[in-house]
């Protein structure tokens, strides 16, 4: 089996609302590949959404969130991640941290998408789908 088959269903446990077996999956995955970078996604989210049952997985959603980080700086949604972890976890300050380097991201992604746009180096297509 290879990260991707364990990745698949790790999403499968996600949409049944099992967070340790997602969470068991995507590790998987990672243990892997560490670079997999949507196997972190799926940790950070799986542990934040079965944080109520185990509110020890927050950290475990953190530390999946800044191993995005640190293989993609400039991750939007593990920034959010990141943001959301802290206030669960009653942290402001560091969750506003978080939130706005979240902003500051999406800036500049909406700002390369623009520029793209200008450029005319985005297919009109993919706009439309963007926008339905």
């Amino acid at each position: 089996m290879d990260a991707d088959d364990l990745y698949f269903e790790g999403l499968d446990c996600f949409a049944e609302e099992d967070w340790r077996g997602a969470i068991e999956k995507f590790e998987a995955a990672a243990a892997l590949d560490p670079d997999y970078v949507d196997a972190y996604h799926g940790i950070a989210r799986a542990s934040f959404e079965g944080r109520e049952a185990d509110p020890g997985l927050l950290d475990v959603a953190i530390e999946a969130a800044k191993k995005i980080v640190a293989l993609e700086p400039g991750d939007v949604t593990a920034y959010a991640t990141l943001s959301q972890c802290y206030v669960f976890k009653g942290d402001k300050d560091t969750a506003e941290f978080w939130g706005n380097k979240a902003r500051v991201a999406g800036w500049k992604d909406q700002l390369k998408d623009d520029k793209r746009r200008r450029e005319g180096k985005v297919d009109p297509k993919e706009d439309e789908r963007k926008l339905s």
